[in-house]
C-alpha cells in the first residue's frame, strides 16, 4: 500500500514544520510549500491525498485558493483541511462553504491532529488502540474494578464534591502565606479563593488516585509472586537427609524477604514517579499564577488609559487629545501575551476611539500601529510554549521571542473582526483615514534589561508585557 502524501501551505517556516512533525507521527509524507500560487503549481504535477491550507498569506490567500483547487476538476475531489489561527462559527462556516472540511487551529496538539485524520479517513479509528486481549486485558479490568470499588464509598473523592459545594480557604497572615510557600518558593500572587478550591480538589484527588494506583499495584504484584513460589516450591522433590519441617521455614522466610524487597522497590519507583508529576502540576500552576498576574496588569493599564480618554477628550480641530498615551493625540493599549495584537479588546478601543473622533467632527489620519514584545518562554508538559516563571534564570529559557510569529505582517496580526471594523469605519466616514501598520521588535517602549547570570524571566517578561502593545496616533488634516 502506497504511503499516504499530504501538502501544507502557510507562509510560516516554524508553522509548516510543527505541522510536518505532527502528520510524520502517523507515516504520512509531507510536502510543503510557502504560498497558494506555489500550491497551485505543485497540484499541476502531484496530488496529495489531503490539503492544509493557512489563511492569511502575501499573495492569494488561503480562501481564493480553496476556490481555485475546487473549480479545477482535476484537483477539486482533494479534501482541504484549514490550518490557521482563524477561530469561530462564523469563519467556520465560510471554509465549508468554499469547499474546506474543517478549520485546524495553529495552537493544536497531537489529538487534534489524530482527530482531524481519523476525519479524513486517513488512518484508523480508536479501534487499533484498544486493550490486548488475553491475561492482560483481564488483569487490567480487575485493577479497573479494584479501583472502582475503592472509589465506592460513604463520602466520596473530592472530585465528586460541586465546586460551589467546596470550604473556602481560611484567610492567612502573611507569616503563614511565606511559611507555607517556602524559601525556595516563587513569591507569587495569591490566588482567588474559588480557583484555589478547585484546585485543591484537583490534587487531593490526584493524591488519593495516586495511593489507590500504588495499593492495587503492588498487591497483584505480591498475589502474583507469592502464587509463583507456591507452585516452584511444590514442584520441587524434598532432598535427602533434610526433614521438611525444619527446611520450609527457612525457605520460606528467604523468599518473604525477596518478596518484600521487590515490593519495596516497585513503591519507590511509583513514589518517584508520583513525586515528577507533583512538580510538572507545580510548574504549570506557577506559570498560570503568571499569567493571571500579566492580565491583571493588563487591565489596570486598560482601566488607567480609559479614565485618561474621559479626562481629555479631542477638541474639532484635532488641537488636544482623546486617550493617554506618549503625547496627547496618542494611546497605548497593552496586548496580553499569545494574543493576537488587533483583535478582541483592541477592536473595541479602536471602535470607540473612531466614535468620539466623529461625533467631534474629527478629520485626519488615524494611524493603528502594533509592536510584538519578546518573551522568555519555556515549554510545558503539554508541548506549548509559556512564559516562563519569573525566578526561571534567563540562560534556562528554550525560545526568546513572541509565541504569535507573523514575519511581520500586518495582515496577520489582525483578526477577520478586526478587519471588517475597519473596512466598515472607512465606507462610513470618509474623513477620517485608518492606517494599518506592523513596528518591530527592536522598537521598544520599555529597554530590556541587560543580559547576565543573574538576569531572571520575571525581570526581563515584564519588558516583553509592555513592549507588546498597539499604539494609537491621530492627527487632524491641515
Amino acid at each position: 500500500m502506497s504511503a499516504r502524501r499530504a501538502l501544507v501551505v502557510d507562509d510560516s517556516r516554524s508553522a509548516r514544520a510543527f505541522l510536518t512533525r505532527e502528520l510524520e507521527r502517523h507515516e504520512l509524507t509531507v510536502d510543503g510549500v510557502e504560498s497558494a500560487e506555489q500550491a497551485i503549481d505543485y497540484l499541476s504535477r502531484q496530488r496529495p491525498d489531503v490539503i492544509f491550507m493557512d489563511h492569511l498569506m502575501p499573495g492569494m490567500d488561503g480562501f481564493q485558493a480553496v476556490q481555485a483547487i475546487k473549480n479545477n476538476p482535476r484537483t477539486a475531489t482533494i479534501p482541504i483541511m484549514m490550518y490557521t489561527s482563524q477561530e469561530g462559527e462564523l469563519y467556520l462556516s465560510q471554509a465549508r462553504a468554499l469547499g474546506a472540511v474543517g478549520v485546524l487551529p495553529k495552537q493544536i496538539k497531537h489529538a487534534d491532529v489524530s482527530k482531524a485524520l481519523e476525519q479524513l479517513h486517513l488512518i484508523g479509528g480508536l479501534a487499533a488502540a484498544g486493550a490486548p486481549a488475553g491475561t492482560s486485558g483481564a488483569r487490567a479490568s480487575g485493577a479497573a474494578s479494584s479501583r472502582a470499588a475503592a472509589n465506592d464509598g460513604s463520602h466520596g473523592t473530592a472530585a465528586d464534591i460541586p465546586v460551589h459545594e467546596l470550604p473556602e480557604p481560611a484567610e492567612e497572615t502573611d507569616g503563614a502565606r511565606s511559611e507555607r510557600r517556602g524559601e525556595r518558593r516563587p513569591n507569587l500572587p495569591a490566588l482567588p479563593p474559588n480557583l484555589r478550591a478547585i484546585l485543591d480538589a484537583m490534587f487531593a484527588h490526584h493524591n488519593g488516585e495516586m495511593r489507590r494506583f500504588v495499593v492495587d499495584h503492588m498487591e497483584n504484584s505480591a498475589d502474583r509472586i507469592i502464587g509463583d513460589m507456591r507452585l516452584l516450591l511444590q514442584d520441587q522433590p524434598p532432598q535427602a537427609g533434610y526433614a521438611p519441617a525444619a527446611v520450609r521455614p527457612a525457605n520460606w522466610g528467604s523468599w518473604l524477604a525477596i518478596v518484600a524487597l521487590v515490593i519495596a522497590g516497585l513503591f519507590a519507583l511509583e513514589w518517584a514517579r508520583a513525586h515528577s508529576e507533583n512538580e510538572q502540576l507545580a510548574t504549570t500552576l506557577a506559570a498560570a499564577q503568571q499569567q493571571l498576574q500579566a492580565s491583571q496588569d493588563n487591565l489596570t493599564a486598560l482601566q488607567t488609559a480609559d479614565a485618561q480618554v474621559v479626562a481629555s477628550e479631542t477638541s474639532p480641530n484635532g488641537e488636544s487629545g482623546g486617550v493617554a498615551g506618549r503625547d496627547q493625540n496618542s494611546a497605548v493599549e497593552g496586548v496580553p501575551f499569545g494574543e493576537l495584537p488587533l483583535a478582541g479588546a483592541r477592536t473595541e478601543q479602536v471602535l470607540s476611539l473612531l466614535g468620539r473622533l466623529k461625533s467631534q467632527g474629527f478629520q485626519g489620519t488615524l494611524q493603528v500601529r502594533s509592536f510584538p514584545g519578546r518573551y522568555c518562554m519555556v515549554t510545558n508538559p503539554a508541548g506549548q510554549l509559556v512564559q516562563a516563571p519569573d525566578t526561571t534564570p534567563y540562560s534556562k529559557c528554550d525560545q526568546i521571542g513572541n509565541p504569535r510569529e507573523d514575519n511581520g505582517s500586518t495582515s496577520d496580526r489582525e483578526s477577520i473582526a478586526f478587519a471588517n471594523m475597519v473596512s466598515a469605519a472607512k465606507q462610513s466616514d470618509k474623513g477620517i483615514d485608518v492606517q494599518i501598520s506592523a513596528g518591530t521588535t527592536d522598537e521598544v517602549l520599555t529597554p530590556y534589561p541587560a543580559i547576565g547570570d543573574s538576569l531572571l524571566a520575571g525581570e526581563w517578561n515584564r519588558a516583553a508585557n509592555a513592549n507588546n502593545r498597539v499604539e494609537l496616533r491621530w492627527q487632524a488634516s491641515r
